[in-house]
């Protein structure tokens, strides 16, 4: 399966998943890809679906998955650092991103989950959180700053 570059198809929002609705092999997909490309995160606008999905690490712990993931609360503490991304190749953006956020959603069984990220964790689920709202590290470009719309 290839990655999608493709930034029309990219900035397309997601849309909610809902219960019951089967994402089982959308989810395998997620991890596998992730593992292949050794990335730390995996959104499904990145294979090509249009869900509200994204995968992660969660180092020392086994990686999840996040369904319909909301901000709940970002920490104060902002760090710019440069982020890459799978889906644009040989861009490299600085990004200013909280260095603390509390998100919750479900997980690929649609139990409710809430997770406290901080540093690097943080950084990669408001960035897989960017891909399903259609939002890419190039548009921070000008700025470095996260829209709070997300």
């Amino acid at each position: 399966m290839d990655i999608v570059t493709d930034e029309k198809r990219l900035r397309e929002p997601c849309r909610f998943v809902e219960q019951g609705e089967d994402i089982s092999l959308i989810v395998a997909n997620l991890f596998k890809e992730m593992d292949e490309h050794l990335g730390g995160g995996l959104a499904a606008p990145q294979i090509g679906h249009d869900v509200f999905v994204f995968v992660m690490w969660n180092i020392p712990e086994p990686p999840i998955c996040i369904v319909n993931a909301v901000v709940v609360k970002e920490k104060e503490g902002q760090e710019l650092r440069l982020e890459r991304c799978l889906s644009l190749p040989g861009i490299e953006v600085k990004v200013k991103r909280p260095r603390e956020v509390v998100i919750k959603g479900f997980n690929q069984f649609f139990k409710p989950v809430r997770y406290r990220f901080r540093d690097g964790l943080a950084r990669i689920a408001l960035h897989e959180l960017d891909h399903c709202c259609g939002k890419l590290i190039t548009d921070y470009e000008k700025g470095g700053d996260r829209d709070e719309t997300n």
